[in-house]
């Protein structure tokens, strides 16, 4: 399938104390890997302990020795994330639209 987005192996995630942390991981995974490889990124901001995920998309054609590259560059200042609580995470934060559901009703 030519010129379509490439299939997306699951993704990588890695936890960070501090958003300098994540953000230098970030940057060295942006410039590490091809855009071929690398197919998205992300960092996102644990609002519950004040840390901070990376989450690093890899396409499917890429070799699992690069995925291990990834997880060793990631896992040099990180913790990595289970996908089950990385996936409930972004899920969490999707369904987090507006003002909670107690607050909404100080206001009814």
């Amino acid at each position: 399938m030519e010129g379509g987005p490439a299939p997306i192996h699951p993704s990588l995630g890695y936890e960070f104390a501090r958003e300098e942390e994540a953000r230098a991981a970030a940057s060295d995974l942006d410039r590490r890997f091809t855009e071929s490889e690398l197919a998205g990124l992300r960092i996102y901001r644990v609002r519950w302990n004040g840390n901070y995920l990376v989450e690093a998309a890899f396409s499917k054609g890429t070799p699992e020795a690069r995925l291990e590259d990834a997880r060793a560059l990631l896992g040099e200042s990180g913790t990595p994330v289970h996908p089950d609580d990385l996936t409930d995470y972004k899920r969490a934060r999707e369904e987090r639209t507006g003002l909670p559901n107690w607050l909404r009703r100080l206001f009814e």
